[in-house]
C-alpha cells in the first residue's frame, strides 16, 4: 500500500509541475514598412507662379462721328478678319459735306487760275516797265492769296472724306468680337462710349510675378536666356498641360517693393482658342537642358532640428538613418533630386516611418509609384524621371540579394495551447 501511494503521490507532482510550467513568450513581430528604389532620373531648375492670360491685344470699338447707326454686321462673340465692316452710320450729311467740299475746291481753283494768269500778264508787262510797281505787287499777292484758298479748300475736303470714312467701322485686326452696346438705329458719337470691343488671342500673352528667389536662379542662367533656352510651360486649372510652349517677351525694368516680385509676360500661340483672356493659369519656368539625379518621391523626406534625413533599409533588412542634402536643381513635383546622402537602387521607407527607427529590423513591401499630376499638373515623368510603375523596378531588400518586391502577409501568430492540471 505504501509503495502505491508514493507511486501516487510521484505522479501527482509531476502533473502539478507540468501544468505550472510557464507559458512561452509571443514572438516578437516585425514591422512592415513600404520602400522604394532611388532611381537616377532627369531634373531641371524651374518656377511654378500663377498667371492671368491677356490679350496680345485689345480694342474699344468707338464712333468717330456722329449720326444713326443703319448697319452691324457680325455676330457677338465670332472670330472677325481684319478690315471687316462691323458698323456703319448713315452717310447721307457726310457725303453732301464731301459735295460741297469738292465745289469750294472747283472754285478756289478756278479762281487760282484766273490769277496765274493775271501774275503772269502783269509780270511781263512790268519787265518792259508797261506798268508801275504796285500793279505788279497786287497780281502778285492776289495769286498767293488764290493759292491759299485751293490749299483750304483741299483741306476742307480731305476732313469731309475722312468724317465718310468714319461712317465705316472696320475690324483693326483679326480677334474675336465681344458684345454689342448699341443696336442698328441707336444714335452714336464720340460721346456714346464703346460700341463693341476687339480681342487679339493669337497669339496671346500671359502675365505673372517671378519672386525674387527664383528670379536670381534664372539670372545665374543670363547666358542661357539669351540662347533662348528657358522653357515655358501652361497648366491649366485641371492640372492639364498646355501642348505649346511659350517665350518670354517682357522683363519690367524694376522689383515690385510691395511685393518683392518682377512683372513678366510671355507669349503663348493659341491657335485653338483654348487661352482666353482672364483666364488663370500656372506658369512653369525652367530650364530646357536638364541634368540626372537621384530620385526619390517626396514623402519620403523627414526633417527635424538637424535637417533633411529619409530611413534607408539595408541588405538586412536593418533600418538605418541617412542625412541628405536636396540638388540645386529639385523638382516641385511629386519626386525630388538627391544631392548627396543617397546612392541610386537603395531602399528608403515611404510609408510606416511612424512605426520605425534606426537599428531595429523590418520587413519590407514594394510600393508602385503612380504618375499623378501635382498642383502644377505635370507628370513625374515630364521631367525625365523614372516612373517606378513595374515590380522589377520595386526591389526588396533581403539579407541575400534583391530581387523584385511581392506583397507579404503577416504569419498568423502561433497557438500555444496551455496545459491543466486537472485530471
Amino acid at each position: 500500500m505504501n509503495s502505491i501511494r508514493t507511486v501516487g503521490l510521484l505522479f501527482g507532482v509531476i502533473l502539478m509541475v507540468a501544468g505550472c510550467k510557464e507559458t512561452p513568450p509571443p514572438p516578437v513581430m516585425v514591422p512592415s514598412v513600404t520602400v522604394v528604389s532611388a532611381a537616377i532620373g532627369s531634373i531641371s531648375p524651374h518656377s511654378t507662379e500663377v498667371g492671368q492670360v491677356i490679350a496680345y491685344d485689345n480694342v474699344r470699338l468707338q464712333a468717330r462721328v456722329k449720326g444713326f447707326l443703319v448697319k452691324k454686321d457680325f455676330q457677338e462673340g465670332k472670330v472677325v478678319k481684319k478690315d471687316t465692316l462691323l458698323y456703319m452710320i448713315e452717310q447721307d450729311q457726310y457725303i453732301a459735306l464731301v459735295k460741297s467740299a469738292q465745289a469750294d475746291l472747283m472754285m478756289a481753283q478756278a479762281n487760282q487760275k484766273n490769277s496765274d494768269i493775271n501774275y503772269a500778264r502783269q509780270k511781263e508787262l512790268y519787265s518792259k516797265d508797261a506798268v508801275s510797281q504796285k500793279v505788279y505787287d497786287d497780281a502778285a499777292a492776289k495769286k498767293m492769296e488764290c493759292d491759299a484758298g485751293v490749299l483750304g479748300a483741299q483741306a476742307k475736303l480731305d476732313m469731309a472724306k475722312l468724317n465718310l470714312s468714319y461712317t465705316e467701322i472696320k475690324a483693326p485686326f483679326d480677334g474675336r468680337i465681344g458684345l454689342a452696346t448699341y443696336s442698328v438705329g441707336n444714335l452714336v458719337g464720340p460721346e456714346s462710349g464703346m460700341l463693341a470691343d476687339i480681342s487679339r488671342i493669337d497669339p496671346v500673352r500671359v502675365q505673372y510675378n517671378l519672386n525674387e528667389v527664383d528670379l536670381l536662379d534664372i539670372i545665374r542662367y543670363k547666358d542661357t536666356v539669351k540662347q533662348n533656352m528657358l522653357d515655358v510651360r501652361l497648366f491649366f486649372q485641371d492640372g492639364k498641360q498646355y501642348e505649346y510652349s511659350g517665350e518670354i517677351t517682357f522683363w519690367n525694368n524694376q522689383i515690385n517693393p510691395s511685393t518683392g516680385t518682377l512683372l513678366m509676360q510671355a507669349t503663348f500661340p493659341n491657335p485653338d482658342s483654348l487661352l482666353l483672356p482672364g483666364m488663370y493659369v500656372k506658369v512653369r519656368i525652367g530650364l530646357k537642358d536638364t541634368t540626372k539625379a537621384v530620385m526619390i518621391p517626396r514623402n519620403a523626406i523627414i526633417e527635424d532640428q538637424s535637417g533633411k534625413y529619409v530611413l534607408v533599409v539595408n541588405k538586412s533588412d536593418i533600418v538605418e538613418r541617412r542625412k541628405i542634402v536636396l540638388s540645386a536643381d529639385q523638382n516641385d513635383d511629386l519626386e525630388v533630386g538627391i544631392a548627396t546622402g543617397l546612392q541610386a537602387g537603395e531602399m528608403v521607407i515611404v510609408d510606416g516611418i511612424q512605426k520605425v527607427k534606426p537599428g531595429i529590423k523590418v520587413k519590407t513591401v514594394g510600393m508602385e509609384v503612380q504618375s499623378t499630376p501635382d498642383i502644377t499638373g505635370a507628370q513625374p515623368s515630364a521631367t525625365g524621371t523614372q516612373v517606378l510603375t513595374e515590380a522589377p523596378a520595386l526591389m526588396k531588400v533581403s539579407s541575400d540579394n534583391v530581387a523584385p518586391a511581392k506583397q507579404q502577409q503577416t504569419p498568423p501568430e502561433p497557438k500555444i495551447e496551455h496545459k491543466s492540471t486537472r485530471r
